[in-house]
């Protein structure tokens, strides 16, 4: 696994710099799959499971939200915009990061731009999910304990209509229970809701806790809706 994973970098649409770690297809026209991790978290908290993505052939890519791991210092900022451009707040940019990201793998040899994936924890559902209402280049999403308010705002004005999405969470969430009941009011064909019965985990501690099957479902989602 080590082997076929590189180092790379992308710039946003605020001249952000942005660092992480890209897998390669073994086959051309592969899935291309985006991870997003929860906040004040980083890309290494998919470490354990990349193995799995990859065993099903798909590219792969896992990078630090700004302000979080890597992208935690100002240097990430590049001198590819006029002097005296205001900065992005850091919340106001998180939408920036993960357009750049699916621009990137869109650019990839061996990618197929309309067979791109995503599956976020917590915030990174949040952005996961905003990416799936506006259209930002996903075909089919997975969501673990999004905050259905939070998703909306980054997503933007406008109607916001989630489609093929997988959303997961625990049935003791607030949060989690409260997306659900507006998603079933808005989401689009293919789209579909599971409770964990008993748990208030959310984002990596409930992925974590119903391993392996919430991997397993997430694969599965991915494969029948893309």
């Amino acid at each position: 696994v080590a082997g076929r994973v590189r180092p790379v970098t992308f710039v946003t649409e605020d001249g952000l710099q942005l660092r992480g770690s890209y897998w390669d297809a073994r086959d051309d026209g592969a899935i291309s799959l985006l991870l997003l991790h929860d906040k004040d978290a980083d890309n290494t908290v998919w470490d354990p499971y990349v193995s799995f993505f990859l065993s099903r052939g798909w590219s792969i890519l896992t990078f630090d939200l700004r302000g979080h791991g890597e992208n935690l210092k100002h240097e990430v900022r590049t001198n590819l915009l006029p002097s005296g451009t205001p900065e992005t707040p850091v919340e106001a940019g998180w939408p920036l990061d993960v357009q750049a990201a699916l621009a990137f793998m869109a650019r990839q040899a061996k990618a197929t731009p309309t067979r791109r994936a995503a599956i976020g924890l917590g915030l990174g559902a949040d952005l996961a999910y905003a990416a799936a209402a506006r259209g930002w280049g996903t075909a089919s999403t997975v969501c673990v304990s999004p905050d259905g308010v939070r998703a909306q705002a980054f997503a933007g004005p406008g109607v916001f209509q989630p489609r093929s999405v997988y959303l997961m969470y625990g049935a003791l969430d607030p949060t989690g229970a409260d997306a659900a009941l507006a998603f079933a009011a808005t989401a689009i064909y293919p789209a579909e809701c599971m409770a964990y019965e008993g748990s208030s985990l959310t984002g990596i501690h409930l992925w974590d806790e119903r391993q392996p099957e919430i991997v397993a479902r997430s694969i599965a989602w991915i494969e029948r809706t893309i």
